[in-house]
């Protein structure tokens, strides 16, 4: 018994880390994935990347061992996700795209907390604990409650929290999803960190570059795997090769977007500033934005972007400065700002209970528009969204990049002057980001003024000015070419590394 237990065990051992086996997950009448096959060796940095809707997550989840199969079999360091799911769970290291962190525990709690949930003992938690304050630079946020940490600062945190018990096996969906180029490359050192140890990470991810640095990467779309292999071997540029693979969903602008005539500037700021408590978010920040410009906001979490945003949307009021948008003085008249804007929030601003059509139709009564007008917009939007077909499906159940091209329809069915977008293509596939900037482009060419915050540095290029904001004031502003040239930067991700102080 003894040697047979001994010879179990070194097979284990032994065992790829992951094997997936003709692998279908199905939900009511949808399969979200179907014959999936691949295996993850140990000490393996592996990437999953795929469009909106591809099965990334179901995929993830089912490897964790938090769903079943529909058929198939998954097998982790030998042990079957459905017999031995309660044994994987307790040793593999996993992290969601929604955190499972306690807000109004601080950054110490927290790591407490896991720590005791994950039974390490007092004396490796103490020596882990210094370990990854160390790399993930929190030391100093110790007795910080975590929901007021940036939003880097707490993917740091979950991944500390994720590695506190020291598991051989680490999957990660999106872990860098809303997060700032220095906060990302800060995430990737952790990681890299922990691979070196030679331990198996599994990563899902929107980002091409991350997947690059991968040592094989399943492309997966529709829930089958169309191809596994060493980011090489898919050429020179991986966001390419993604493209070339994807189903293409059918995009339309459908209906001009009406022109704005005028010119002069559509965005007005004069010394703005807002406080919370002792803390300012906003700091005596002056700028002007043309009518028919598109301009970034770029800045690390926590900067004071979406404050920004949301001042100018009159949302929030300023504790000091003057706002103007679309000729209108935001702080004595924001009713009528309100109804010469268009806001798309980092979560889209949709009710996610409502149907397609109910959510156009709940915007457009909010704008006051006319039936006639309603009717035809509604056309206009479903066109431009790739959303024929679903007009009855609750909107909870459309993938990222349709609920994203719905909220900007329902953005700008009143025909804005300005329309403001915060994080509009956080977590989107490339082809998804580049439909929506189309979009955008066509939008603006139209006269409206279009201001948008972004993390994805790269889509910012298409910005025709864009300023750099950090701990609540603006450090450059200037044309994406320009600011590059002052840093003597080939990307605008590198100037803003070097801006924040990251470079290096």
């Amino acid at each position: 018994m003894n040697t047979r237990l001994a010879r179990s065990a070194a097979t284990h051992d032994e065992a790829p880390a992951i094997v997936v086996s003709n692998l279908g997950r199905r939900f009511a009448n949808t399969w979200a994935l179907k014959g999936v096959t691949f295996q993850v060796e140990r000490g393996e940095f592996f990437g999953i990347v795929g469009p909106d809707g591809s099965g990334k997550t179901t995929l993830i989840q089912s490897l964790c061992a938090i769903l079943d199969p529909s058929e198939g079999r998954v097998r982790v360091h030998g042990h079957d996700t459905v017999n031995a799911a309660q044994r994987i769970t307790s040793t593999i290291g996993y992290m969601s795209q929604v955190y499972s962190l306690y807000g109004d525990l601080t950054v110490e709690e927290n790591l407490q907390f896991f720590a005791r949930v994950r039974r390490v003992a007092d004396d490796d938690f103490l020596r882990r604990k210094q370990r990854l304050l160390g790399f993930s630079g929190l030391a100093p946020f110790l007795a910080r409650k975590t929901k007021h940490l940036s939003g880097g600062m707490q993917k740091k945190l979950a991944l500390c929290c994720s590695l506190i018990h020291e598991p051989a096996l680490l999957v990660l969906d999106e872990p860098t999803l809303g997060v700032d180029p220095l906060s990302r490359r800060e995430l990737w050192h952790m990681l890299q960190e922990y691979r070196a140890r030679h331990m198996t990470v599994v990563l899902a991810t929107s980002y091409m570059d991350e997947a690059a640095r991968c040592d094989r990467v399943a492309f997966l779309d529709a829930g089958a795997v169309l191809a596994c292999d060493r980011p090489a071997s898919f050429g020179s540029d991986l966001e390419a090769a993604f493209k070339a693979m994807k189903r293409t969903l059918p995009i339309s602008f459908g209906l001009p977007f009406p022109s704005k005539a005028g010119t002069g500037a559509a965005i007005e700021v004069e010394r703005l500033s807002k406080s919370f408590g002792s803390f300012k978010a906003v700091d005596e920040i002056s700028f002007r934005v043309q009518r028919g410009e598109i301009f970034g906001l770029l800045g690390p979490n926590g900067s004071g972007k979406s404050t920004t945003i949301k001042i100018l949307c009159g949302i929030q009021s300023a504790t000091a400065g003057d706002t103007k948008v679309a000729g209108v003085d935001v702080a004595s008249r924001a009713d009528d700002a309100k109804r010469r804007i268009g806001y798309m929030s980092q979560r889209f601003s949709l009710y996610l209970d409502l149907t397609v059509r109910e959510n156009i139709e709940f915007f457009a009564s909010v704008y006051g528009l006319d039936r006639n007008s309603v009717a035809t917009r509604k056309q206009w939007i479903v066109a431009m969204a790739g959303l024929a077909g679903h007009e009855r499906m609750l909107t909870r159940d459309l993938s990222g990049a349709l609920r994203q091209r719905l909220a900007l329809g329902c953005a700008i069915l009143h025909q804005p002057d300005v329309l403001f977008l915060d994080e509009p293509t956080a977590g989107v596939d490339p082809s998804s980001r580049q439909a929506f900037w189309d979009l955008i482009n066509q939008i603006a060419g139209s006269g409206t003024t279009v201001f948008v915050t972004t993390h994805y540095l790269k889509e910012a290029e298409a910005c025709h000015r864009v300023a750099f904001i950090n701990r609540g004031k603006i450090i450059a502003l200037d044309t994406p070419l320009a600011i590059r040239q002052r840093c003597g930067s080939d990307s605008l991700e590198d100037a803003f590394l070097q801006l924040m102080g990251g470079a290096g």
